[in-house]
């Protein structure tokens, strides 16, 4: 017996079962793909049981998402958890990643989503609200050349924000990495970005706020000289 936990995006629905959870995605194949290999590099990603053309089946993850509402003396603990990991997953050997995500393949995709129609329109970051999608393709566009020369490549998660990370409420560790139909190799700042939005955002209730935000950067290595690099990534991120 399958009970429906929640909806996702793409059409994606997760329902759980006895010890597993099942997802109901397009894009099955290669989530699974990702997960499995992120987990033979170490990564904290449930195992895949069992998978078909359009579901995936894996064990399920106890412990609390990084958006669930932490008590306000854990959530720099919790902040810091999300670094720590980032920086693992950024370590991980770009070469040996077999999933490409750059920006030459993600802005095709950005400009076939905007094309057929997929792109949430109502759902866009408050400073494009009201935005059409050639208005996002022309700012794309715009930004792309710049950007790809100074695209420096590392293994991302590439939804990276905070209800993909589950934590042991007890010791605030990370014990599972969620959603990871869309990593591979790409900037960094495709996570720092999405997770930094994730973070200063109200709409999770999850009270981080700036000056967390700015410590999970900082705990990243971001640098000041990258500041539209954060801008540009959330920008990508709304065609997906």
């Amino acid at each position: 017996m399958w009970e429906r936990v929640t909806s996702g995006q793409s059409g994606a629905a997760v329902f759980r079962g006895r010890g597993v959870y099942r997802k109901v995605t397009p894009d099955a194949e290669i989530e699974a793909a990702t997960m499995s290999w992120l987990r033979a590099h170490g990564l904290p990603v449930a195992e895949v049981v069992d998978i078909g053309p359009d579901w995936l089946v894996t064990r399920e993850i106890g412990g609390r998402t990084a958006a669930d509402t932490w008590p306000e003396d854990l959530r720099p603990r919790v902040v810091d958890a999300l670094a720590e990991v980032t920086r693992a997953l950024h370590a991980l050997p770009v070469d040996e990643c077999p999933f490409d995500r750059s920006l030459a393949i993600v802005a095709t995709e950005a400009r076939q989503a905007a094309a057929s129609g997929r792109i949430d329109l109502g759902d866009l970051d408050h400073e494009r609200q009201g935005w059409t999608a050639a208005q996002l393709v022309a700012a794309l566009d715009e930004q792309l050349p710049v950007m790809s020369e100074r695209e420096v490549l590392a293994v991302t998660h590439g939804d990276w924000c905070l209800p993909n990370v589950v934590l042991n409420p007890e010791t605030v560790i990370v014990i599972g990495l969620l959603d990871t139909g869309r990593a591979g190799r790409a900037d960094r700042y495709t996570d720092l970005a999405l997770m930094n939005r994730s973070l200063r955002s109200d709409a999770l209730n999850a009270h981080y706020g700036t000056e967390l935000a700015d410590r999970y950067l900082n705990r990243c290595g971001h640098h000041a000289a990258d500041d539209d690099k954060l801008g540009f990534y959330c920008l990508v991120d709304e065609f997906f």
